[in-house]
This record gives C-alpha cells, sequence and structure tokens, in this order.
C-alpha cells in the first residue's frame, strides 16, 4: 500500500480520502447504511487516463481494490476492507451523436443524469444500458477498445474483465411519453392483487405492445399499503397510449391515477421520489416462469402482511415475449420470458428491521413451496445475496464461453473483486 500512496503523491488530480479524514463517510456511503466495509483509501478519478494508472500500480504491487459507480449493491459488493475503492462517480459525460444516433458516456453517469441530458435534445434509450461499444481499462492498466469477445463478457458479466470507462450506447427520438402511477382501491389489497392478475393475464393473450412498460408493486403510503403500477407508454402516439392506459384501468377499482403527457426524464425523477436515499435491509429474488394464481394468492397474502414502513416494496419486474432472445454476442442465457420477484425487506426505521426480514424470509419461502416447475434456477444477479450466487444457473452452457473469455483476458485474475466471479 506504501507504494500506492506514493503514487498518490505524485497524482495530484487524482482525488482520494482516507477513513479519518473529513468527507470519507460521504464518500464510503451506500444505498444500504447497516454495510459497514471500510475500505483503506477510496480515490476519485477524473479520466479514463486515471483509471488506467491506478490499475497498473495496483495490479503490480499486487494491491486488492474494488469499483464502485452508484453504490446502491445491496450487499456492499462495491468495496472490500483494507482494499481501495475506485469510485467512477465523476467520470459521468455524454457526448451525442447526432448523426449516429448514438451517445458517448462516461463509465460512472447514473441512468437519472443520462436521461435528464437525453432530453434535452428530445431523445431516449432503453434504461438497461448494455453496451454496444466501449473502451476499458484492462488487467494491465491499458485503455483499450472492447474487442468482440470482451464486448461478449461485459454484455452480462460487467467489469470482468476490466474496468468500463466509456461505452457508446443508442438513442432514440421521443418527446413525450404517457406515464405515472396507478393506484388501485387496495382496502382488501389481495382481492386487488387477484383482479389485477387476472385481468394482465387475459390481456396478455393478444400480445403487449412493446411501447407498453408496467411495474407492479406493493408500495406504503400515507392510507397504507397499496397496489401501485407504474405506467409508461414510451412512444408519442398519445390516442394509443390512452387507449392501453383505459385498459389497464379496468383491471380493478382505482383511487388515484397519476398518468399524463410528461417526459422520460420527469417520470424517472418522480419515480425516484418513491424510494428513500438510504436504508436498512436486505433484498431477497426470485424468477418464476409466469404468474400462476398459486403465485398470485403467495403475493396477496405476504404483501398484505408487509410491515408499515414507506421504503418497503414488493415489486415485479417482466421480460416480455417481445424481448430479443439470446444472441451469440451476448454471455445472458436467461432471455425466455419470465418474470422476476423483488422483496425488498429495507426500511428507514431501525427498529422496524428485525420485521421487515421476517417478512421478507417468510415471503421468499413461501415463493419456494409453490409449484417448482414454476420457479426457474437462474436469479438476476444484482438483487441476489452472494450466498445465493449459482453462476452455472445464470450463465447456463455460456459459463463455459465466459469461463474462456476471463482467462484470456485476465489471467491474472486482476478483477477478482467484481461482481460476476467464475
Amino acid at each position: 500500500m506504501d507504494q500506492f500512496f506514493q503514487f498518490l503523491a505524485v497524482n495530484p488530480r487524482i482525488k482520494y480520502a482516507k477513513p479519518t479524514w473529513p468527507g470519507f463517510g460521504s464518500w464510503r456511503a451506500g444505498f444500504v447504511v447497516d454495510e459497514d466495509t471500510i475500505p483503506a483509501v477510496i480515490v476519485r478519478p477524473r479520466f479514463a487516463e486515471d483509471v488506467a494508472a491506478l490499475v497498473s500500480v495496483l495490479a503490480t504491487n499486487n494491491v486488492p481494490f474494488s469499483v464502485r459507480v452508484g453504490g446502491h449493491d445491496m450487499f456492499g459488493r462495491s468495496q472490500l476492507d483494507d482494499a481501495v475503492t475506485i469510485y467512477l462517480r465523476e467520470i459521468a459525460y455524454v457526448d451525442i451523436d447526432h448523426t449516429g444516433h448514438t451517445a458517448r458516456l462516461g463509465g460512472g453517469i447514473l441512468v437519472a443524469d443520462l436521461i435528464k441530458e437525453l432530453e434535452k435534445d428530445n431523445l431516449v434509450t432503453p434504461h438497461g444500458v448494455i453496451p454496444s461499444l466501449g473502451y476499458v481499462v484492462d488487467c494491465e492498466g491499458r485503455i483499450r477498445h472492447a474487442d468482440k469477445d470482451m464486448l461478449k463478457a461485459i454484455r452480462g458479466a460487467g467489469g470482468l474483465l476490466g474496468i468500463i470507462v466509456e461505452v457508446t450506447i443508442k438513442v432514440y427520438p421521443l418527446g413525450q411519453v404517457l406515464a405515472g402511477a396507478i393506484i388501485y382501491e387496495s382496502s382488501n389489497l389481495s382481492a386487488a392483487i387477484r383482479h389485477y392478475n387476472n385481468g394482465y393475464h387475459q390481456l396478455k393473450q393478444n400480445c403487449l405492445p412493446s411501447s407498453l412498460s408496467l411495474y407492479q408493486s406493493v408500495m406504503n403510503g400515507p392510507s397504507g399499503k397499496a397496489l401501485t403500477v407504474l405506467f409508461c407508454w414510451a412512444s408519442s402516439d398519445m390516442e394509443t397510449g390512452l387507449l392501453w392506459l383505459s385498459k389497464v384501468q379496468a383491471f380493478s377499482p382505482v383511487a388515484m391515477c397519476t398518468v399524463s403527457p410528461t417526459t422520460m426524464a420527469a417520470f424517472t425523477l418522480a419515480t425516484e421520489q418513491f424510494m428513500p436515499k438510504s436504508v436498512h435491509g436486505t433484498m431477497l429474488t426470485a424468477n418464476i416462469h409466469e404468474l400462476t394464481p398459486e403465485i398470485v394468492d403467495v403475493i396477496g397474502f405476504h404483501s398484505s402482511l408487509q410491515p408499515n414502513d414507506s421504503a418497503i416494496v414488493f415489486g415485479i419486474h417482466e421480460l416480455r415475449i417481445c424481448t430479443p432472445l439470446p444472441s451469440l454476442d451476448s454471455v445472458i442465457y436467461t432471455r425466455s420470458p419470465h418474470f422476476v420477484l423483488e422483496i425488498a425487506a429495507i426500511v428507514e426505521t431501525p427498529h422496524l428491521l428485525p420485521d421487515a426480514i421476517k417478512w421478507g424470509q417468510s415471503f421468499y419461502n413461501a415463493v419456494h413451496k409453490t409449484d417448482l416447475a414454476n420457479i426457474m434456477p437462474s436469479t438476476y444477479l444484482p438483487l441476489t445475496g452472494p450466498e445465493k450466487v449459482d453462476t452455472r444457473a445464470i450463465y447456463g452452457p455460456k459459463l463455459e464461453v465466459l469461463r474462456d473469455i476471463k482467462q484470456r483476458y485476465d489471467p491474472r485474475d486482476v478483477f477478482r473483486h467484481a461482481l460476476v466471479q467464475v
């Protein structure tokens, strides 16, 4: 570590902080405040060249390090005790190429900031930002153009091969969207959830348009627990969007609806208001093929028992049939239609944490007591606790491809503390 601090002394443009310094606490803090990892130093490079120099000196001296951007990992995996945290937040530029319909992003950009920048030019991009072209700092501390095999690994395994300092994404022209929250009358929450899912199941039979996104959740509001659906129609065809809105509202009686013409940036910022800046707790998750009546009953029962803290939420993400199938240019394997159950056992009020953890675990256990044929072996990695990560299930037959790429591009396992470990 001495050599590393000598390096920092002669590279003053790289800001850093030690545990006893003012400001270290705010740099270290993440979304989950229970995460108590204390790195030896946090560095905040401003340029890709700084990242390259950092990796070179760290790898040469065998100093352990991790890479961090948003600080939202639920399990504290972006930092290590007594190690170096490379915090990319200051590499956060957005350069738009209007002729090529693309944007170059710094590796530290946050989605909300990206969406706001794109809005200035009436542009949007899918929020799940998958790199199509990029620059990576490799295990030798070199800035290199990501080639075909590196990109294949990046699409699904992130920083396994290096630190992604820049990506180029596709952007699309879109001014207004139709978006907001539909809050259903939830005095009988289980019944509301059942009615909604019955209606949704029927509506899906005729295939839903790709412009329509629905995030089904149960949130705690001022009037108690409520079935809340975040509705987004990402198309300029407002007339058709209003038609789909009326269909979704008809699933169950509506208590309040905030859906209106807006921008993607405004909708993203409004959605952020549902969640606090920091919480206590953890996350549990499962992937299922279908929202069967058995699963819906479990959701209804356990959502009704949700502790009364504004941070706790149960949500459902869906990968629909209109989504692209597995690609040879990616190591992502789980691309068949399915649902991701998100059981957020998190609270703002510390004394409610034991109740939240007990509720979340009971909910999780009940899901796994349903028809096992409906439960997928894979899980969504960012929501999966370290003890439950099964890389064989997540990557399937592509795991050996990923291992081969890892061996070729990082044979010394310099990036051994990346989120994905193979």
